[in-house]
């Protein structure tokens, strides 16, 4: 018998707070993958700046916030928040959308930077109800080696990851946010064993924090590098219910005998 299947094409919007060096990271990951609709927004003109030009000289484009997060936020399969930070471009009432869209069966993704612990997080916002962690406003400047957590063997995000570090061990990252798990299940520690990567299932959804910005630096091969594109697609495939990074997947082969 053969089978023929069309899958629907998976929509994901991610929403960069400010340009950074990791920033490029999602974005090349999500545009490789060919049955993904990326739609992507940076902040780079928030209210507060007045620098005196003209708004008929710009050439950005204006965030639509009430387009994608009142009448199609149903329509994304998963929402990423990278390094983004409270600065008024979305209304709270906006957020809690957010987060009815989580219990709702949807998946939300935060990569954090130093501004998730800073008074603008989106930890102050009704987000919050839905996140794994809470942040201590405390960031860890210091050389860590991400480590898989003994969990972390057993999850299909991050299982058989150590097999992939190249010789002498993955590099190291510099920065993290300390965090306080709530719920949850913590799948990488950083230094002193602190929560670096936290995922959740909330309602009928799914949410991932990631307390660091510096994923990058295995990317580009910084001593040794890492598993980055690895890690990175499996969580995002994680969130978006893969069936083969399902925890509780079962699968059987068969083969015939004579």
């Amino acid at each position: 018998m053969q089978i023929n299947g069309v899958r629907d094409r998976l929509r994901v919007l991610l929403v960069s707070g400010e340009p950074h060096a990791g920033e490029r990271v999602w974005r090349n990951l999500l545009k490789s993958d060919a049955s993904v609709d990326l739609v992507h927004f940076t902040i780079l003109r928030p209210p507060e700046k007045q620098d005196g030009i003209p708004v008929d000289e710009l050439s950005l484009i204006a965030f639509p916030t009430r387009e994608l997060f009142v009448e199609k936020i149903k329509e994304f399969d998963l929402i990423i928040f990278d390094r983004y930070r409270m600065r008024g471009i979305l209304p709270m009432s906006y957020l809690q959308n957010v987060a009815d869209y989580v219990k709702d069966g949807g998946t939300v993704l935060v990569a954090s930077g130093p501004e998730f612990g800073a008074v603008d997080s989106l930890w102050r916002s009704p987000l919050a109800e839905v996140l794994p962690v809470e942040p201590t406003a405390r960031v860890i400047e210091e050389g860590f080696r991400p480590k898989v957590t003994d969990l972390g063997h057993r999850h299909p995000v991050t299982e058989g990851l150590e097999a992939l570090a190249p010789e002498g061990g993955w590099g190291r990252w510099f920065r993290m946010v300390e965090v306080t798990p709530l719920e949850g299940e913590v799948l990488m520690t950083g230094p002193d064993d602190r929560p670096l990567l936290v995922v959740n299932r909330v309602g009928e959804g799914r949410v991932a924090v990631l307390a660091s910005d510096h994923a990058w630096l295995w990317g580009r091969g910084y001593e040794g590098g890492g598993p980055q594109l690895e890690l990175l697609r499996r969580l995002a495939h994680w969130m978006l219910k893969e069936p083969e990074l399902e925890e509780e997947a079962l699968t059987a082969t068969a083969r015939a005998r004579f």
